[in-house]
């Protein structure tokens, strides 16, 4: 046998093309099964995006005031910044010089504010069972106002989604 056979090394296309599509199929699946480990693609990534829409909605000169008016529904655009087709539960907690804990809470449940489930009902919910085990909860510090505007506060802002 010539040591430069023809047939040495070569393969026959339809065999190229199966393995090929194999590697495909492969890097398909694996891409799949890892993709909640990519960055922003996690359930974790709406309450962190949700998180800074919100507070861009609440802040004023980067702070908030709830000396003026502690209500946060109002504050909230409409369905801007909330996630569409989620639940989601807003709530800013500071502590006075007294230590009490004020305690600013807004809920907006899925589809708010042209959908028939009220705020109110998911406020009980969250007040009686609590967060659901599987939201997406982010936290983040926050100055805000207690008394007056000269008496800022540290503050935490934390939105759950589910």
């Amino acid at each position: 046998m010539s040591r430069w056979s023809q047939s040495r090394a070569q393969t026959e296309p339809f065999a190229a093309i199966v393995a090929v599509g194999i590697l495909v199929v492969g890097i398909g699946i694996y891409a799949v099964a890892y993709q909640s480990v990519l960055p922003g693609t996690s359930r974790h990534a709406t309450a962190d995006r949700t998180i800074d829409r919100v507070w861009d909605d609440l802040e004023d000169n980067g702070v908030f005031y709830a000396h003026d008016d502690p209500t946060l529904r109002d504050r909230i655009d409409d369905t801007e910044p909330l996630p569409a087709g989620a639940t989601v539960y807003v709530r800013i907690t500071a502590i006075d010089e007294d230590a009490n804990r004020l305690t600013v809470d807004a809920a907006f449940p899925s589809g708010y504010p042209n959908h028939d489930t009220s705020p109110s009902a998911v406020e009980q919910y969250v007040a009686e069972d609590g967060i659901p085990d599987d939201a997406s909860v982010a936290t983040r510090s926050v100055p805000v106002t207690v008394e007056n505007e000269a008496d800022v506060r540290s503050g935490t802002l934390r939105v759950a989604v589910w």
